[in-house]
């Protein structure tokens, strides 16, 4: 189990059982209960803070201030829902929201008291894992289809084979590196924005409009690196990052809203991230019935 996730287990999980009415949030009032985000590992950690006046505000859990910027979160979403960062360390006193920062004495006393229960949830979460290894796993991207782009889609849809470049991110590639027959590729075209938004990136609350296209792939080999093949020959580049997939798409629609409302929150910051990140992302099984959804509702006949 990683650290961050005892972190987490520490601040969410055990919330009421250790008593974080000890936390205290803005002029010392006190969080009541707490509701953590499904998936678990979407942002923010904690959906639901209950204060005291009955307010309700989302929270991120981090191990130290500086890893919120790491990991890429948009502060937007605290910053809007008046919302806070806990941490185990404040390494950085100057942060966009208020930080919580936890006891170390009390963390340590509570790791050690439930030291034996993390150890069997994590020998629980390897068996799920194992078995989750055999169930298809979900990927999606964001392609941007200007230029050559209509040319390689269709190119890539003539050869049943998807590529990547030698730029690709190092956590996307290791995430693709996973990729094998049967689990299924969504891929995600063009972005509309509904509304006009200054200054490039759009926050998540500004992030409205619809994807031209999405569809869903089947693998059919897993990961593999070749530069032959030359598929998408307009290009100077090379795609040497690839897998094989069934021509018959899964799924497909057009026009598909993106809104918080249509989407749901964890699924709509997902996208926004691959979309201004050029990431590959995984997503829960939940995520590909509301995109299938989406897509047989909105499906262009």
């Amino acid at each position: 189990m990683k650290h961050e996730e005892v972190v987490r287990r520490k601040n969410i999980n055990k919330i009421l059982d250790w008593k974080l009415y000890k936390i205290f949030f803005k002029r010392w009032r006190k969080i009541r209960s707490a509701q953590h985000s499904l998936p678990f590992d979407s942002y923010p950690d904690i959906q639901k803070n209950e204060l005291d006046d009955g307010t309700i505000v989302p929270a991120e859990v981090e191990w130290n201030t500086s890893n919120f910027d790491r990991h890429g979160h948009d502060i937007s979403v605290l910053i809007e829902n008046n919302g806070f960062l806990i941490v185990l360390e404040k390494d950085k006193e100057s942060f966009p929201v208020e930080q919580v920062e936890i006891k170390k004495d009390d963390f340590l006393a509570w790791f050690e008291k439930d030291s034996g229960n993390i150890a069997k949830e994590t020998l629980q979460s390897i068996k799920k894992n194992i078995v989750k290894n055999k169930e298809p796993q979900i990927f999606i991207y964001y392609m941007r289809s200007k230029g050559t782009g209509l040319i390689n889609r269709k190119r890539t849809f003539d050869a049943g084979t998807d590529g990547f470049p030698t730029t690709l991110k190092k956590n996307s590639l290791e995430i693709l590196k996973q990729a094998k027959k049967g689990d299924i590729v969504i891929v995600v075209r063009n972005f509309k924005s509904s509304i006009s938004v200054k200054g490039g990136r759009n926050p998540s609350s500004k992030h409205k409009g619809a994807y031209e296209e999405i569809y869903g792939l089947i693998v059919t080999k897993n990961y593999y690196y070749s530069k032959s093949p030359k598929i998408w020959i307009e290009d100077k580049i090379d795609y040497p990052h690839r897998f094989d997939f069934r021509k018959k798409v899964l799924f497909e629609g057009k026009d598909i809203p993106c809104t918080i409302n249509h989407l749901g929150r964890s699924l709509h910051e997902i996208l926004r991230k691959a979309q201004i990140s050029s990431s590959i992302e995984k997503i829960d099984s939940s995520m590909i019935v509301k995109l299938m959804s989406l897509c047989r509702k909105w499906k262009n006949f």
